[in-house]
């Protein structure tokens, strides 16, 4: 999910009780940059979008990172507590910061990150580095107004109470799991209408909410040879499911211009991350482009990173 979210997350993770009402000191402060802290893979972007994809939603939002993490930032908070005590800034007379209920709220406010990941088609390696194995929850677009919206009505003063965030908190975590639910059910729902409208050799296919619109989404159909599209309306009359003209082949693997162009870097970080791959080639006037998408990401074969990678070969 966008930084956005995972801020605003840990924000009502402290309003809803881990706070202890107000007593526990820098709680809101520490669940928002432990929601953030996977994040800290952001500065491989430095040596380049493509291999941002590869490196990225992996080491630090793995099993290892969920232990490291909240020891890391635990230390920092008790450090700031303790240089600012010193100081004067809050205060003599206050509490200091507890490292026990400390780190324990860093680590629910660090595991809240690479689950909220897990909700949409961009994809994250919960097992990093044990499995470089990609998963996906299919259930919630990567920026979701809804859950900004539910959360804003946790944070804001107006006649807030703990009860009120509580439901709140618990009104968003039932919208969570509804829109998993939603993305389980779609899923066998669309593949019995790919069969019946003759879509042939299934392997799998993904369900993606729209943005903004719960009750629909994107269809992505991947078989043996390609991938075809649709659409999913929860409450279209009198089907549900409705496929698209549209057709991308899986293209030529062994053709020599294609094997020529995995070679380079930039391609081998895009595949590591491509769960839909295909290429296709086109001849240009000083060699053949070959290009390599991914069906997520179908808006046509510009350089920009999701969309995918176009490789000129010389002749």
């Amino acid at each position: 999910m966008d930084n956005i979210t995972h801020t605003m997350a840990g924000a009502v993770l402290a309003r809803v009780g881990l706070d202890r009402g107000g007593k526990l000191p820098l709680a809101a402060s520490t669940l928002m940059f432990a929601a953030n802290a996977p994040d800290i893979d952001v500065f491989v972007l430095f040596l380049g979008s493509y291999a941002g994809l590869a490196l990225r939603r992996g080491w630090t939002h793995g099993p290892i990172a969920l232990v490291l993490l909240p020891l890391a930032l635990t230390g920092l908070v008790l450090a700031w507590d303790r240089f600012v005590r010193r100081r004067g800034a809050r205060g003599a007379s206050l509490a200091p910061v507890p490292a026990g209920a400390t780190l324990l709220i860093a680590f629910i406010g660090v595991v809240s990150h690479p689950f909220l990941d897990w909700l949409n088609t961009y994809g994250v390696r919960l097992m990093m580095p044990f499995s470089r194995e990609w998963l996906y929850g299919d259930a919630v677009f990567i920026i979701d107004p809804w859950l900004w919206l539910l959360f804003t009505a946790a944070l804001v003063r107006w006649r807030r109470t703990l009860r009120r965030v509580q439901v709140i908190g618990a009104v968003s975590a039932a919208y969570i799991l509804a829109m998993i639910g939603a993305s389980i059910a779609a899923e066998p729902i669309a593949h019995r209408a790919a069969v019946a409208a003759g879509i042939a050799g299934i392997e799998e296919v993904m369900y993606q909410p729209a943005p903004a619109q719960p009750h629909r989404g994107s269809l992505v159909i991947a078989t043996r040879d390609g991938y075809a599209f649709g659409s999913f309306h929860w409450f279209a009359s009198p089907g549900r499911v409705a496929f698209s003209a549209e057709r991308i082949p899986r293209g030529d693997w062994a053709a020599a211009e294609v094997r020529r162009a995995i070679t380079d870097s930039r391609v081998r970080d895009y595949l590591v991350w491509s769960r839909f791959p295909f290429v296709r080639t086109e001849p240009t006037p000083t060699g053949t482009a070959v290009f390599f998408g991914d069906a997520r990401y179908t808006n046509g074969p510009s350089g920009g990173s999701l969309r995918g990678i176009r490789v000129v070969i010389g002749d």
